[in-house]
């Protein structure tokens, strides 16, 4: 039943894609049109709205996730077994607090990959998953509550993941993500721990795990250890410069050509120390030199007055600078090499009684500080590597809240290293401190707490990464790893090779436990049978058990015999838990467990994270995977960014420039325009897709992707608004400007596939805005006046309807995996559809899927047709509407033929090139041979008074002056059939 209003009612205000027919008045010879009358052109009711009300919004996101088939997308497709499969492995969020623009970016882009697949034709496997243990939810527990009991603490902890977890949840189902939500992965789940704990015991079995004391990142804050992917630099740290002095002992005058020996003096040689980790001096073992430099003894000037004669030892390279720091000038008094220094001795100005070496150091120098380096064995990686090359005896005389301990005395005992003890140290060894000055540098910060860390040797837990680290870089070459177009895996190799061990124990309660006993030596004992044991305990009893078990219930059986344990109230269980990266890290496998085809499984074919996981995630499971299975658990890597305001300032709620996803989808007081899930769908995929840079996200983009979101809505309201009514017939011959339309759109269609194949979601998307705007220009814009117009049931308007009908299934098809609630409302309001949800049927689209013939020359005769506009155009006056003008259209004889068949007589005001070239009169002309000969083109226009009369109802000057009617003949066959019916 079709309703028939005046033309412009239908149109939308500012709808730049189809804008009214012509507005324009007729030209000053013409008389006006008469008053406002209904002139019953051809309108169906629409039910598609213009624009979703923000009140209305989130309910209609759900309602379209119900009918459009979004909300049971991912069983179904679980369900189409014969399809290939294909799986995206989670990176697992951190199951604390709300969900942010963050995990929109990344979980949206993995919604991206799962949708497209499945309109590829393959069954995805996609199970959500969730980080549940760490530092940050035992944090939260300590500002609330006061308990220091491990069962307690797991507790808490278990349900502030539990309550995050399903708030986050409904955040992804809100942004329409199709997973496997009935059964996610929980890295605190027993059977994910067990799991966990199985894969550990073949790490053990394979000698990869030892506990050593060894310098580890450690945070005074949390009182734990960390891996450096738990680190992050503040470039703005302030803390501590200083140059201070060593007295060398057995460094002789007699072994240097000294330039200007003083008669008379006695000489004293200092060996001259830079640091910006001033508490390390006491804490002094050694100083590193490189034999291969040369070095000098230097005097400042300043010193010649005194008794004794002064003498510093530095890198000649670094002479010049450290007069110009420390303001002094100075003298050389002789030149030796670095090989000189060795094996001498000096003395710690904090304990004089001692006299420590001096070493060769590969690592030393000689381009900044001094060349003389200050080595604490306890506080430094390369300084306790030192120790380990020369037997050393290691001592850590600070705790594990980052203060001296009472081996310090008592002038240090319980300062804080980074704080009080730092003063305290300058101070107390101020005869020594050549020169001190506070210092802003970049300085590693524990993540969670954003408070800085220390180096500290400890006991820890490790994997020894040097028999691991070649094999996972060997198999980076068989991984696919991008960020947008650019090749990645470099910093994957770089993090990987950069790896001797990797840290795995931390000293907290919320996490997976190190199967281990402990005796009163400090002796640890673990064995594959006795994590097999604790393993097999914790899916039985749950993930508690390691901490409700006694020592005895764990040593049943063999495994007492096994370890030749002394009695067992001697041992006690291992109290570290593992590192949250080896939880995740073995997502691999433990997220895999119960899988149909778990037992051949194959690597997954992507994974999608920040470019911050080379250093967490990425690594991890490489690392993992390559000890335990001899290969790769991805092929491919997808690297995305981070979130930056607007002004591409980084988000702090400090600063107040925090999005709320919800205030994007929803809309918030302050003005923010609810977009909906397919808004900031539609951000991730131009904001967020192939990049690792930034990604812009404030009140301004948010308006931005309000009107390119509304541009499409208006879009399909056009199409639809054009199918509505439309009753299925085949038109007996389509017009070239519909069969152009058809084509450009699965050219459009395939173009999408492509595109999701190759992962480029931000392509699709501004492809699909370039698109639809070259359909409103090149085909909306000529064909609407015979869609409203022309005869209902008439064959050129079937042609039109069947066309719009078929732009708008195919539009909304390939549009589905980025905007599949605006995709889900289009097709449930198209008509004569079999299917109304969404990706059930495969984007595969081909012309003969179209069900009807294209013209063999319809490219040629396009291609004429678009040069023909592009002359219009430059023509003068061509701004004035062409409703009031006729053209002149010249051509030579090959294009006269091609376009005699989309306009056989030499004048037309109704023909196929009158639509196509959007005049009301056309008159066609052949160039004469003379004419053709002397231009460089095959054709000529020009525009020429028309012969006819203003209609009122096309709005055209198409009306015979010699009839005394308002409309044209076509007007007013139409208009009389409509008013009958």
């Amino acid at each position: 039943m079709l309703k028939c209003f005046h033309l412009r009612t239908f149109l939308a205000k500012g709808l730049n894609i189809c804008r009214c027919l012509s507005t324009a008045q007729p030209a000053a010879d013409t008389p006006p049109p008469k008053a406002k009358k209904d002139h019953r052109v051809y309108m169906p009711k629409l039910a598609f709205e213009r624009k979703v009300k923000t009140s209305a919004r989130a309910m209609l996101d759900q309602e379209l996730a119900a009918k459009g088939g979004i909300t049971d997308l991912y069983n179904w497709q679980r369900a189409q077994t014969s399809r290939p499969s294909f799986e995206l492995l989670d990176g697992p969020p951190y199951a604390n607090g709300v969900a942010h623009v963050g995990h929109a970016i990344n979980k949206i882009l993995k919604d991206f990959i799962v949708k497209s697949r499945i309109a590829l034709g393959y069954r995805v496997r996609f199970r959500s998953g969730w980080d549940c243990h760490g530092l940050p939810i035992e944090l939260k527990i300590s500002k609330t509550k006061q308990v220091t009991d491990p069962h307690e603490i797991r507790r808490f902890a278990r349900e502030i993941a539990v309550s995050s977890m399903d708030s986050q949840m409904n955040s992804f189902k809100r942004w329409g993500i199709s997973a496997d939500w009935s059964d996610p992965y929980l890295t605190m789940d027993k059977k994910y721990v067990a799991e966990q704990l199985r894969a550990f015991a073949k790490l053990v079995e394979q000698k990869l795990v030892y506990r050593a004391e060894k310098p580890v990142y450690w945070s005074p804050s949390t009182r734990t250890a960390l891996a450096e992917s738990e680190l992050e630099f503040n470039e703005e740290h302030k803390g501590f410069a200083a140059y201070i002095r060593f007295k060398m002992v057995n460094l002789m005058t007699e072994e240097l050509k000294l330039n200007d020996l003083v008669k008379n003096k006695p000489y004293l040689f200092y060996a001259l120390a830079f640091t910006t980790m001033p508490w390390t001096f006491p804490l002094n073992n050694a100083i590193c030199i490189n034999e291969n430099a040369e070095y000098l003894a230097i005097r400042f000037d300043d010193t010649k007055s005194n008794p004794v004669v002064e003498m510093y030892v530095v890198a000649a390279e670094m002479f010049e600078k450290i007069k110009e720091k420390l303001d002094r000038p100075a003298q050389i008094l002789a030149r030796f090499s670095g090989k000189q220094l060795v094996g001498k001795f000096y003395l710690n100005g904090w304990c004089a009684d001692v006299a420590h070496p001096i070493y060769h150091g590969d690592h030393v120098s000689t381009k900044s500080g001094t060349g003389v380096v200050h080595t604490a064995f306890a506080h430094g990686f390369e300084d306790f590597a030192i120790a380990t090359k020369h037997g050393a005896d290691v001592e850590c005389y600070v705790d594990e809240n980052g203060r001296f301990t009472r081996n310090m005395g008592h002038q240090l005992e319980g300062k804080s290293v980074l704080a009080d003890g730092q003063e305290a140290v300058l101070k107390l060894m101020k005869k020594d401190v050549v020169h001190a000055s506070k210092f802003v540098h970049s300085y590693p910060y524990d993540w969670r707490t954003k408070q800085p860390v220390i180096v500290r040797c400890s006991k820890q837990w490790f994997i020894d990464l040097s028999k691991v680290s070649q094999k996972a870089v060997d198999l980076i070459g068989d991984i696919s790893v991008t960020g947008g177009d650019s090749d990645l895996s470099s910093s994957l190799i770089n993090m990987v090779k950069s790896r001797p061990s990797w840290c795995i124990s931390r000293q907290r309660a919320w996490g997976t436990p190190i199967p281990a006993l402990i005796d009163q030596l400090d002796y640890e004992y673990t064995s594959p049978n006795f994590i097999n044991r604790v393993a097999d305990l914790i899916e039985e009893k749950g993930d508690d058990a390691w901490w409700n078990a006694d020592v005895k219930e764990l040593l049943q059986g063999e495994l007492k015999d096994e370890f030749a344990l002394p009695e067992t109230d001697e041992v006690k269980k291992c109290t570290d838990i593992m590192d949250v990266w080896l939880d995740s890290g073995l997502a691999w496998l433990c997220a895999r467990r119960g899988y149909e085809d778990a037992k051949d499984q194959k690597p997954a074919d992507v994974v999608v994270e920040g470019i911050d996981q080379f250093r967490g995630w990425f690594q991890s499971m490489l690392l993992t995977s390559s000890a335990i299975q001899n290969s790769a658990p991805y092929k491919r890597i997808i690297v995305h960014g981070f979130c930056v305001d607007d002004n591409g300032k980084k988000m702090s709620k400090s600063l107040g420039n925090v999005v709320d996803p919800d205030t994007v989808t929803d809309g918030s007081l302050n003005g923010m325009p609810a977009v909906g899930a397919d808004g900031l769908r539609l951000w991730v995929a131009l904001a967020g897709a192939e990049t690792s840079g930034e990604s812009k996200i404030g009140r301004k983009v948010v308006e931005d992707i309000d009107n390119k979101i509304g541009a499409i809505r208006l879009s399909f309201r056009f199409l639809l608004g054009a199918a509505s009514g439309y009753e299925g017939e085949k038109p007996k011959e389509l017009r070239i400007l519909d069969q152009y339309a058809l084509r450009k759109t699965v050219s459009f269609a395939n173009r999408c596939r492509q595109n999701y194949e190759q992962y480029k979601f931000r392509t699709v998307s501004n492809d699909s805005l370039q698109f639809i705007a070259h359909l409103s220009s090149q085909y909306i814009h000529h064909v609407r006046d015979r869609l409203y117009c022309d005869m209902p049931k008439s064959n050129s308007h079937m042609s039109a309807q069947f066309t719009m009908h078929r732009i708008t299934e195919m539009l909304a098809n390939s549009l589905s995996p980025i905007l599949p609630h605006l995709s889900a409302e289009v097709l449930n309001h198209l008509p004569l559809l079999e299917e109304k949800k969404i990706l059930r049927n495969e984007l595969n689209y081909s012309e003969e899927s179209l069900g009807v013939e294209l013209d063999d020359e319809l490219d040629a005769i396009m291609r004429d047709v678009i040069d023909y506009r592009a002359s219009i155009h430059k023509l003068e006056g061509s701004k004035d509407p062409t409703s009031q003008k006729c053209l002149v259209l010249r051509l030579t004889d090959p294009s006269y033929s091609l376009m005699s068949r989309l306009q056989p007589s030499p004048v037309s005001f109704n023909s196929q090139l009158c639509e196509l070239l959007g005049v009301s009169e056309l008159r066609m002309d052949k160039l004469s041979d003379a004419e053709a000969n002397h231009s460089d083109t095959d054709h000529t226009v020009e525009w020429a008074k028309t012969s006819r009369a203003y209609c009122n109802r096309c709005r055209k000057f198409t009306k015979s002056k010699e009839k005394d009617d308002e409309y044209c003949d076509r007007c007013r066959e139409a208009f009389d059939k409509i008013t009958q019916s």
